[in-house]
């Protein structure tokens, strides 16, 4: 499958620059042609001076000149030819990098959860590594060096076939031979690839959880971890090597063996008069000729067995399934933002069903309370009306309009987002709240920031705006980061808040803070609250708790207080 997948790439890769490739393939067919016309000549020249022993010196002289000029003009074709396709090679991983992107962008979120990050990476930098190289190194000398054994095998042949015909036979033999000692180096490099990638995912969730590691001691742990992992790689490494290094001799020692037996074969042939000195000097030539490639094939095998690996678990990425969308481009026109579940089932894949036919309907400017045990299916719920799951069963609309018939984009358009996990890029405030928006207002931007309260903190900051939050947010507290992704989702005028346990980073006195200063704020949108602080109840006009897969619609007590 995956072979047929590969052409099937290199026939659409080709189809794009096809120019390109086809002014490389002209370069290189010149440089062959000048590579196999020095024997030529060298054979010819020994015929005239054989036939005319007493010419001249200067007419030596013009030889040695012509033969410094098709050395010039080989050098000079041989620098075209590589740098071109080492500029192809740099291209087409800059396209594939790019696709690579973009199709991790368009997988589900589901995927991000079940696949370490450092999978992904991995195919990001190691992977495409390995291609890269092998696009603009390996090929770069695999299409010459073919081309020649293939003129120096016809040259030879138009000289002696029998000669020849040594040759056919000699060289697969060599090839068989370099088949069965490589045949293990395929297994190896795709094992390496997948340590490489257990690697960098233990790294990067480390990095990520370095303060876990610091408050709980286990610095050394995992330092011995990321050890044993290393060796695995160093293992499989070596064995790589040794196979990529047996074979190179290997191969050379086999080729100088054939060329030897050619060689005698030619003194044969001379001595009973069938073959001539002019001949058998193009021979000897075009036998260096034939023999200089053979040692750069020798370690082809092991490389292009490494890029398979690599390059089948790429093709395993990209037939990964992109998010559904329906793909419709019609405009959602919203007047009314309510929302209404019916009848929706939803489950994860190979677990139980989280609901089971659950409905309820939200009226546009209300607020809703939902509240349950954690791993209920509460964070799921949001989930699922931004799309970021699809329903088992059932519809969700928004506004009357069913989702499934409108594009992701246009629904997330209508929705602003604040999720328990703050994300955060590593950048000022001011970039990550108008993070999303495409030359924000600035008057929009303050009116945003002053609903959020990000105003209350952002004066007492020596850089205001301009301050880096740092990676994930980390130079800031769990509220300021809270406030900042309110004021992001204020920023995109949205018609629907979600809000996903907005004050589990706050104390008491902010909680009571945030019910006072938000509570009119809500009447603006229709608004689902997911939070296990009862509190909140004074601020929602709907109350639900998840349980069961259903959902249960609770009596409002608007004198509740946040102590309780």
């Amino acid at each position: 499958m995956f072979d047929k997948l590969r052409v099937e790439y290199a026939l659409k890769v080709f189809q794009e620059h096809k120019l390109t490739f086809t002014y490389v393939v002209c370069l290189m067919l010149c440089e062959t042609a000048v590579s196999l016309s020095i024997p030529f000549f060298a054979g010819k020249y020994s015929e005239f001076f054989i036939a005319n022993p007493q010419v001249s010196a200067q007419s030596h002289i013009n030889v040695l000149l012509l033969w410094c000029v098709l050395f010039g003009v080989h050098a000079l074709l041989r620098f075209l030819s590589t740098y071109n396709v080492s500029l192809i090679g740099a291209r087409l991983m800059a396209e594939l990098s790019c696709r690579l992107y973009d199709h991790i962008q368009a997988l589900p979120v589901q995927f991000f959860k079940e696949t370490k990050r450092g999978d992904v990476l991995s195919m990001l930098s190691t992977d495409l590594a390995v291609i890269s190289f092998f696009a603009s190194s390996v090929l770069t000398s695999l299409v010459p060096n073919v081309l020649v054994l293939i003129g120096a095998s016809f040259m030879m042949f138009t000289i002696d076939p029998y000669i020849a015909l040594m040759i056919i036979v000699i060289v697969p033999i060599i090839f068989i031979v370099l088949k069965w000692v490589g045949r293990g180096v395929q297994p190896i490099s795709k094992a390496l690839m997948q340590r490489q990638a257990d690697s960098l995912a233990l790294a990067s969730e480390n990095i990520g959880a370095i303060s876990l590691i610091k408050a709980f001691n286990q610095e050394n742990a995992e330092s011995n971890k990321f050890k044993h992992r290393a060796s695995e790689i160093l293992e499989l490494r070596r064995k790589q090597l040794k196979l990529q290094a047996i074979m190179s001799p290997l191969v050379q020692f086999l080729g100088s063996l054939g060329v030897l037996l050619i060689v005698i074969f030619c003194f044969v042939r001379f001595q009973q008069g069938t073959l001539l000195i002019p001949d058998l000097v193009s021979l000897m030539l075009y036998g260096l000729v034939f023999t200089r490639p053979l040692s750069s094939l020798a370690s082809l095998y092991g490389q292009v067995q490494h890029v398979m690996g690599s390059s089948e678990r790429l093709l395993k990425f990209y037939h990964l399934e992109s998010e559904p969308d329906s793909g419709s481009k019609r405009v959602l026109a919203i007047e009314h933002a309510d929302i209404e579940f019916d009848k929706v089932s939803f489950a994860y894949k190979n677990k139980p069903a989280i609901y089971e036919s659950l409905s309820f309907r939200l009226p546009a400017k209300k607020t809703m309370l939902l509240y349950g045990e954690n791993g209920g299916g509460k964070t799921t719920l949001i989930q699922m009306l931004m799309k970021f799951h699809q329903p088992k069963s059932g519809k969700i609309y928004i506004g009357g309009h069913d989702i499934s018939q409108i594009s992701n984009s246009l629904i997330r358009s209508e929705i602003g987002l604040v999720s328990q996990d703050v994300l955060l890029c590593n950048g000022s405030i001011t970039q990550n709240i108008t993070y999303g928006v495409v030359n924000p207002n600035s008057k929009k931007l303050l009116k945003a920031c002053q609903a959020a309260g990000v105003e209350n903190f952002v004066h007492n900051l020596p850089l205001g705006y301009e301050t880096q939050v740092g990676e994930g947010g980390l130079l800031l507290s769990g509220g300021q980061k809270q406030r900042i992704s309110l004021a992001r989702a204020l920023l995109l005028e949205p018609k629907i808040l979600l809000l996903d346990e907005p004050t589990s980073m706050l104390d008491d006195n902010s909680r009571e803070a945030f019910k006072q200063e938000f509570s009119g704020l809500f009447s603006q949108f229709t608004v689902i609250i997911i939070s296990h602080d009862p509190a909140l109840q004074s601020v929602a006009d709907l109350v639900y708790k998840l349980e069961n897969k259903q959902l249960v619609k609770e009596h409002l007590n608007k004198d509740i207080h946040s102590e309780h």
